[in-house]
């Protein structure tokens, strides 16, 4: 093999590397700078190692926002906060001065007693409807402001 085959396969073989990095060059800049239009959608997060004791199987349905399960969070409401919050109750008796709303649900009953001029609620009594589940007084009451929450 003769001197200028081998300067002519060196020149070809750095032309090549020199072509191939010029492709690979664009897609690592991207990655730093970004989408280069509004078009690009944006590069994907990076890979975290999936942990199968960790995860939770996906069952098609959003997770519920937390819940404050006391229900003495509603003293001091009055009876447009008592709407947003738990919605029209089932009852309202008004006894003198006092007014008793009650809320009811398959396994308990809510009854809220507002008193004053501005009728704000001063007791709460949640109880079971009789059916034996004492555990499920809270639940029950969780699920009432569930059913009130504005639906997304």
């Amino acid at each position: 093999m003769q001197a200028s085959e081998k300067f002519t396969g060196l020149v070809l073989a750095l032309v090549a590397g020199l072509f191939l990095a010029a492709c690979e060059a664009p897609t690592e800049q991207a990655a730093v700078d970004g989408p280069t239009s509004p078009a690009d959608p944006p590069p994907p997060p990076p890979s975290v190692p999936f942990d199968p004791d960790s995860a939770t199987p996906y069952n098609g349905l959003a997770a519920l926002p937390p819940i404050d399960d006391d229900p003495k969070q509603l003293l001091g409401m009055d009876r447009a906060m008592l709407n947003e919050t738990l919605g029209e109750p089932a009852l309202i008796r008004r006894d003198g001065d006092a007014e008793i709303w009650q809320y009811r649900a398959d396994s308990c009953v809510l009854d809220l007693f507002l008193y004053g001029q501005d009728k704000t609620v001063e007791h709460v009594d949640l109880r079971n409807r009789g059916n034996g589940d004492e555990s499920s007084v809270s639940d029950c009451f969780t699920d009432m402001l569930r059913a009130a929450l504005p639906s997304t």
